[in-house]
């Protein structure tokens, strides 16, 4: 039986799936298709969430059964690593830990964060630009996001509850011990990606040579379509089961990537936005700080944990 030696974790939003891509190209690396299989944070249950594209995008496509996931890896394989990259692992984490433990406890876990409000504002961006967002405003969608967790609309939809990073990393620290659980930060895969990877793969015990020469990957990027005719074109395109499922068979997902970073127009967080929001995220930022070694935190998180402090 083959179990997985890591886990990309989460957050989501935080450049999870261009680690993994990078991690993909590895030759001793092996990455699950479905990248998000969502084993560890749903498993044991038939998703049924209830918000706009969710029977689509997670519901019908979560891997929640113990065979089935272990049936995504190699029975016989030569690889140094494999894994997953889910973001639930780390969200649903009280879930997710013991079957860990039962499963594969010498896993090793990777997890990459971001600023808080960044992230909430591209998970809101990328699934405004899929057409599924009724909100036309984050700060709406936010003083939404009670309702919606109530109403069983899935994790990407809890934009502020995702952003707080602190108690799930405390507790797979506690589960598996802080040496098995990474830690790095979006703003180094804009800065050093090939670094990044480099770091990864050596925490996951794979040869980082690979990864010179490496160029970040821009995949599932958050933006505003560039036109009415795009957004109506990318929301019809999304709703589309039958045409989603043809465009996956006959196309690669790099090749639909580019498509869609030509679409879509990159905005930042507005100051409004951001004077708002944050303020939610002081508590958990404070004990982020005292996770994370500060040689490793990124400006937002030293920054806001010594003003706060």
């Amino acid at each position: 039986m083959t179990v997985p030696t890591f886990l990309v974790a989460g957050a989501g939003r935080c450049g999870t799936t261009g680690l993994v891509e990078g991690l993909r190209t590895h030759p001793d690396v092996f990455v699950t298709h479905p990248k998000e299989p969502q084993y560890f944070g749903l498993h044991g249950a038939r998703p049924a969430f209830t918000g706009p594209g969710d029977d689509a995008t997670i519901n019908r496509v979560a891997v929640t059964d113990r065979n089935a996931y272990l049936g995504l890896y190699p029975r016989v394989h030569d690889f140094t690593a494999l894994g997953d990259g889910s973001v639930s692992t780390l969200y649903y984490h009280a879930h997710a830990i013991p079957e860990i433990l039962a499963l594969c406890p010498q896993v090793r876990v990777v997890v990459m964060l971001r600023d808080p409000v960044a992230r909430a504002h591209s998970a809101f961006q990328y699934m405004s630009a899929r057409g599924f967002e009724p909100c036309t405003q984050l700060l709406d969608a936010v003083a939404d996001e009670d309702r919606r967790v109530d109403a069983g609309w899935h994790h990407l939809w809890h934009y502020t509850r995702m952003s707080r990073y602190a108690d799930a990393l405390a507790a797979f620290q506690h589960a598996l011990g802080p040496e098995r659980v990474g830690v790095w930060f979006y703003d180094q895969m804009q800065q050093d990606y090939a670094g990044l990877i480099r770091e990864v793969l050596r925490f996951i015990g794979a040869p980082d040579h690979a990864a010179d020469g490496l160029g970040v990957p821009v995949v599932n990027r958050s933006g505003t379509p560039r036109s009415r005719m795009v957004r109506s074109a990318i929301h019809a395109a999304t709703r589309n089961d039958g045409l989603r499922r043809s465009v996956k068979r006959l196309t690669t997902y790099r090749m639909r990537e580019r498509v869609r970073n030509r679409l879509l127009r990159r905005t930042g967080v507005s100051a409004a936005d951001r004077t708002a929001l944050e303020p939610l995220f002081t508590d958990d930022l404070r004990r982020l700080s005292a996770l994370v070694p500060p040689d490793r935190a990124p400006a937002w998180l030293s920054t806001r944990a010594t003003a706060d402090g």
